[in-house]
């Protein structure tokens, strides 16, 4: 059976698989280490600074698009800073 998309879209499993999240202090502590402001983090994703804060606090979470973009984005980060 093959799952439903929009043209040009990723199926919406992948989409859901790509956007699993590490834990709130673990995505702070790689931005973190990664030397990464806020500000830039916010840049990158075309957020709010406020929303990554939130984020990385555990007060909200990103969309599915946002965090899949997000996971990418942490993983490049915690690959450069190892």
């Amino acid at each position: 059976m093959t799952e439903p998309t929009a043209p040009g879209a990723a199926p919406l499993a992948d989409l859901v698989r790509a956007a699993r999240l590490p834990p709130p202090a673990r995505r702070k502590r790689i931005r973190e280490k990664a030397g990464v402001s806020l500000q830039r983090m916010a840049d990158e994703l075309g957020v709010s600074v406020t929303s990554i804060w939130h984020w990385e606090s555990g007060k909200d979470g990103p969309s599915l698009e946002n965090a899949a973009r997000y996971r990418v984005l942490l993983d490049q980060l915690e690959q450069a800073a190892s």
